[in-house]
C-alpha cells in the first residue's frame, strides 16, 4: 500500500510540474493540460518498455513474495543455496545459510508479514558471532528503517537485500517456481465484496452520510451532497442486511 501511494504521489507531482512547464511556454491552460498528459503518457510508456518483464511461465514478483510468506523461509533458503551450488560451499546455520570462503558469510532469511526489525538484526548478529561470520546478508521483503540504525553497532558488514533484487537474481538462474505454485481461489471478487459490506463497515457509511448531510445545510451544492448522503445510507443498510445473512456462516454451518 505504501509503495502504491508513493507511485501516486510521484505521478501527481510529475503531472503538475509538466503542466506548469507547458503552461509557461504556451500560456494556455487547455494546451498545457493536453501537452502535460501526452508527456506523462510518453514517459510512462518508455519506462514500461525498458522495465524488465517478468517471465511468462514463472511466478510474478508479488506472488513470489506471497509464496515465500505462506510456505516459509525454507523455500527461499532452498532456492538461494541452489543458486550457490558449485560456487560456494554452503552449510546450515540454525535455519539460515553459511557461505564458506576466505571469510564466512551469513545469509539470514527474514521474509515475514512485517518488517525487518531491530530484533531481527540482533538475532542475525548473535548467529554471526556464533559461527564467526564477517558479513551478514539479510534477505527481507520489507525494511524498518529503525533496524538500519542498529547495524551501526555490530562489527559485521550488514547488507539488506530486497525482494526485487532476490526475484531478479533467481529469475536469471531459472530458480523461480511455476505460476501454478500460487494461484487465487475462485470467487475472490465475491469474497472481497462481502468483506467490504460487513457489519463493521456500516458505521463508516453512516458517518459519511451524516457528514455529507450536514455539509448540505451550509453549501450551495445542496443536491450534490443530498445524493451522496442517500448513497451512503443505502450502503450502510446493505452492510447490515448482508451481514445478517452471511456473517459467521459457511457450508458446514448452514441451517
Amino acid at each position: 500500500m505504501g509503495k502504491t501511494l508513493d507511485k501516486i504521489g510521484v505521478s501527481v507531482i510529475a503531472a503538475l510540474l509538466s503542466f506548469l512547464l507547458w503552461f509557461r511556454w504556451t500560456r494556455s491552460i487547455p494546451l498545457g493540460a493536453i501537452a502535460s498528459v501526452l508527456s506523462c503518457l510518453t514517459v510512462a510508456l518508455f519506462l514500461r518498455f525498458i522495465r524488465p518483464r517478468e517471465p511468462k511461465n514463472r511466478i510474478g514478483r508479488r506472488n513470489y513474495i506471497r509464496y515465500v510468506l505462506l510456505n516459509g523461509n525454507g523455500t527461499l533458503k532452498t532456492a538461494i543455496e541452489a543458486s550457490f551450488a558449485g560456487k560456494y560451499e554452503t552449510r546450515d546455520a540454525d535455519g539460515h545459510t553459511l557461505l564458506e570462503g576466505e571469510e564466512r558469510t551469513l545469509i539470514y532469511y527474514t521474509y515475514k508479514f512485517g518488517s525487518l526489525s531491530e530484533e531481527d538484526v540482533a538475532k542475525s548478529y548473535r548467529l554471526a558471532e556464533k559461527y564467526d561470520c564477517a558479513a551478514i546478508y539479510a534477505l527481507t521483503n520489507h525494511l524498518d528503517r529503525k533496524a538500519i540504525a542498529v547495524t551501526e553497532y555490530i562489527p559485521q558488514k550488514f547488507t539488506v537485500v530486497g525482494a526485487a533484487a532476490i526475484y531478479k537474481y533467481l529469475s536469471k538462474r531459472g530458480l523461480l517456481p511455476p505460476k501454478e505454485a500460487l494461484s487465487r481461489k475462485k470467487g475472490k471478487r465475491l469474497s472481497a465484496l462481502k468483506a467490504a459490506f460487513t457489519a463493521a463497515n456500516a458505521k463508516y457509511f453512516v458517518w459519511a452520510g451524516l457528514t455529507t448531510s450536514a455539509i448540505a445545510l451550509f453549501t450551495p451544492l445542496t443536491t450534490y451532497y443530498i445524493v451522496f448522503s442517500f448513497v451512503n445510507l443505502i450502503l450502510a443498510v446493505t452492510c447490515l442486511l448482508l451481514s445478517e445473512k452471511s456473517e459467521g456462516r459457511d457450508e458446514l454451518f448452514k441451517e
